[in-house]
């Protein structure tokens, strides 16, 4: 939970381009209720891309081009104990193009190249590349995202086939987007905070998702208190949505509140066409701009995610590829077929000098 280090500005500027941009593209695609999804995942792709967008990515990627592009260089160069993060690119050999691209292209490979890509980069967690190659794929840009934290301590049972949590971050908020949530956090020390929030039962996710920024953006700057209802009558009642208080009798310690938190065992996985998400069609438009012939583009992302009484992790794959926009030219050709699938003769003739002509060795062959 603890944060270390001091952010640059323009590490403070990205965390909230990519904070904005979620809940741009979330709202955008209706992907409140996708089991996983990573929003990072596709802003790194695309800030990567930035500068071949005809226009500023202000509004869509919440950073001018060449501040996208320092952004996601910034991230995709800085060490981080827990995160793997990588952007490739691959050209099919003989596709010219008539600019450069700001991502380094290799020669396109065959789709189990591709496949072993993906499960490099995210720990093995995603075997299969997102997009399927044919012989129209002309180039695919891609990005990878990997999270791998483990709890400081694992994670109890509670009897009851939940976990149980009785350290980490626990609290109940009052939140302008859903009212009061319940919030658990395990403690970890490999960087990475996995907040729970849950609101009331008939609080859209959209407003979930609201108000998990908003507690996000108060814990971190110091107005949200660790193990603590907040002095809000309707926050500190004893029965909540989500919470229940009562006195317990325990043997030993000193009083205070005692915190636990009951969290499912889950694991998610899902694929996601993001070719209409924010900033995909002008970002597209670019790189098509590149190719000599007419193209078309898709943006595909494939997630997976597992939270358990060890740990927690997750993995993206985001592809963007640019097909010929009409298939191969046909040509008609004679065809000729010759088969030797019967008893035949072979035989050598020599060629050249004083042996010019003379069949050297004959053999009759005769199929099995």
């Amino acid at each position: 939970m603890e944060k270390s280090g001091i952010q640059s500005p323009l590490s403070l500027a990205a965390a909230e381009a990519v904070r904005t941009y979620a809940a741009t593209t979330r709202s955008a695609l209706g992907t409140a209720e996708s089991p996983v999804i990573s929003y990072a995942g596709l802003w790194l792709l695309l800030a990567s891309l930035a500068p071949v967008a005809e226009a500023e990515t202000d509004e869509v990627l919440g950073l001018n081009r060449a501040d996208a592009r320092a952004a996601a260089l910034a991230l995709l160069g800085a060490p981080h104990p827990t995160i793997g993060a990588a952007v490739a690119g691959w050209l099919r050999p003989g596709v010219e193009l008539k600019k450069g691209l700001p991502v380094l292209l290799d020669p396109l490979p065959e789709q189990a190249g591709l496949d072993a890509w993906a499960e490099e980069h995210t720990r093995g967690l995603i075997t299969e590349f997102p997009l399927e190659i044919d012989v129209q794929t002309l180039l695919v840009l891609a990005s990878a995202l990997v999270v791998t934290p483990r709890w400081s301590e694992p994670l109890d049972d509670d009897g009851d086939g939940l976990l149980l949590l009785e350290g980490g971050f626990q609290a109940v908020v009052e939140t302008e987007a859903a009212g009061p949530v319940a919030v658990a956090c395990p403690s970890s020390e490999d960087g990475i905070s996995v907040y729970s929030v849950i609101a009331a039962a008939d609080v859209s996710a959209e407003d979930v998702w609201r108000a998990a920024d908003e507690v996000v953006r108060r814990i971190d700057a110091g107005e949200v208190r660790n193990r603590t209802f907040e002095p809000d009558d309707a926050v500190g009642q004893q029965h909540g949505h989500a919470w229940t208080v009562e006195e317990v009798t325990i043997f030993g310690g000193t009083p205070s509140d005692r915190w636990r938190s009951h969290l499912p065992e889950w694991s998610a996985e899902d694929r996601h066409d993001l070719s209409a998400a924010p900033g995909v069609g002008e970002i597209a438009r670019g790189v098509m701009a590149a190719i000599e012939e007419e193209t078309e583009a898709a943006c595909v992302q494939k997630a997976v995610a597992s939270y358990d009484r060890e740990g927690f992790e997750a993995a993206a794959v985001t592809g963007m590829m640019v097909r010929a926009a009409a298939a191969p030219r046909e040509t008609k050709v004679r065809q000729i077929d010759l088969r030797f699938d019967r008893p035949h003769a072979v035989v050598a003739v020599a060629r050249g000098g004083a042996w010019e002509g003379i069949p050297l060795f004959s053999s009759w062959v005769t199929p099995a």
